[in-house]
């Protein structure tokens, strides 16, 4: 049996819109298989970027192995990755430009690309 087990107690993050999700309470060990079910806009994805260290929580506590969430979510970010889904990693209508171009120059940080590189004018980042 691979992975690590992912525990969490009382976990939510509130955003500046309200609560994403709260009071969420699981244990599953290495290996488990998790379904997150809701309709659309019920938190889901919110739970699974928080419980990849890519969001940060606003109560509660979680782990993943060993790794306390929030407070060591770089480390979690480093064993843990989001695949390319349509319809759940697209641009969010809901956001602003300003805060997709925050989130991208966050990503890039973290993966090694300059945020100054993101703000060059077109012509040279396509050279």
């Amino acid at each position: 049996m691979g992975g690590v087990g992912v525990t969490a107690e009382d976990f939510g993050v509130k955003g500046p819109r309200g609560w994403a999700f709260r009071g969420i309470s699981l244990d599953a060990g290495p290996g488990s298989l998790i379904a997150v079910e809701g309709p659309s806009g019920s938190g889901r994805t919110s739970l699974l970027l928080a419980l990849t260290g890519r969001m940060k929580a606003s109560e509660g506590t979680a782990r993943v192995g060993e790794l306390a969430l929030p407070k060591q979510s770089a480390a979690v970010r480093r064993v843990g990755a989001l695949a390319n889904v349509a319809g759940v990693t697209d641009l969010d209508p809901a956001l602003t430009v300003g805060e997709h171009l925050r989130e991208r120059a966050a990503l890039q940080r973290r993966f090694g690309d300059s945020v100054r590189a993101l703000l060059r004018p077109r012509s040279e980042r396509a050279a």
